[in-house]
């Protein structure tokens, strides 16, 4: 049996079903239309004040920074410079040079150390007093390491400065030659006087010591000392030892060689085989000096080596104590 439905009623319930369907999701989009427009309508009522927020924040971001942000700014980005050499030296020799005898001394308010080895005999022949080259330490292994090692066992006590490095930007670099020495003269000059005062600081604990007193000193304080000793900052020693002695200015050699030719105290002048070629160039100019005046008292020698720059092991000791017994000591 079929049913007999009019088309216009199956038309009519097609038509009221579709609109059920469909009627959600018109209102959805009409609402969303609606809302959209309100929103233009705001901003186009209120264009200043939109335009002022966006310049508000821009002067935010573009304001200067509060003390607060500059200190947690600071702390994030401060870099500690670089520990002087010299003060890095000075605290390497008191860490590791646990097992010397090391001293500070105070010179105006700067500390200088020494290091103190005893002799190892009965008697005490005398103190040596050793001085390390610019830039090097009190352990400077080409050289006066060894003697600090090797002389207190032929009855000697040694003492070793920790010298101070040499004057800044010397020798000069200006572009006149007469510039360039005035600078290096008057730097020097000051030079001398600095170490003229630490010297003194360093000949009062010798006193503690029987016994003469030797000056032992290595490159460009070789030259130095007798700078020292000639302007009369200082007593004269009792001898001297230059090792690998010489200047990086030739009118500073030219200076030292006359005036060790002047002195009257004795002088030892070693230097190597396989030298630095300041010092090589410079030794003959001060043996030709101390012979033009007839100094008597002074020994020049070459000594052979393997490394440049370093003395053999044992073999300066000897050089130098052989020497001190030619004169007695």
């Amino acid at each position: 049996m079929r049913l007999k439905t009019p088309p216009a009623f199956l038309f009519i319930l097609l038509t009221a079903l579709c609109l059920i369907i469909n009627t959600p999701a018109s209102l959805a989009f009409v609402g969303a239309q609606e809302e959209k427009a309100t929103n233009g309508d705001k901003a186009t009522q209120e264009p200043g004040k939109t335009a002022k927020s966006s310049e508000n924040n821009a002067a935010t971001n573009n304001s200067e920074p509060t003390e607060s942000d500059k200190d947690n700014h600071q702390h994030q980005v401060v870099i500690n410079p670089p520990v002087n050499a010299f003060t890095q030296q000075q605290q390497d020799i008191e860490h590791y040079l646990t097992e010397e005898q090391v001293t500070p001394i105070l010179v105006g308010s700067d500390k200088y150390l020494i290091a103190i080895n005893k002799h190892t005999t009965p008697v005490n022949k005398g103190v040596m007093v050793l001085i390390p080259d610019w830039q090097q330490s009190i352990a400077t292994p080409n050289a006066l390491n060894q003697l600090r090692t090797d002389i207190p066992k032929y009855g000697w006590t040694t003492i070793t400065l920790h010298p101070p490095h040499k004057p800044e930007n010397y020798p000069s670099q200006a572009l006149l030659a007469k510039e360039r020495e005035t600078e290096n003269s008057e730097k020097i000059a000051l030079y001398s006087k600095k170490m003229a005062d630490i010297m003194l600081a360093v000949i009062e604990q010798t006193k503690n010591y029987p016994g003469v007193i030797i000056i032992v000193a290595e490159g460009s304080h070789a030259a130095l000392m007798l700078d020292v000793y000639q302007q009369n900052l200082l007593a004269m020693p009792s001898a001297l030892v230059m090792l690998s002695s010489y200047m990086p200015t030739i009118a500073e050699n030219n200076k030292i060689a006359q005036q060790l030719a002047l002195t009257d105290y004795p002088i030892l002048d070693l230097y190597l085989k396989r030298d630095n070629r300041l010092v090589l160039a410079n030794a003959k100019l001060r043996k030709d000096s101390a012979k033009r005046e007839m100094k008597a008292s002074y020994r020049q020698k070459q000594l052979n080596n393997r490394v440049t720059g370093y003395y053999p092991k044992k073999t300066l000791a000897k050089e130098i104590i052989s020497w001190l017994s030619s004169l007695g000591w």
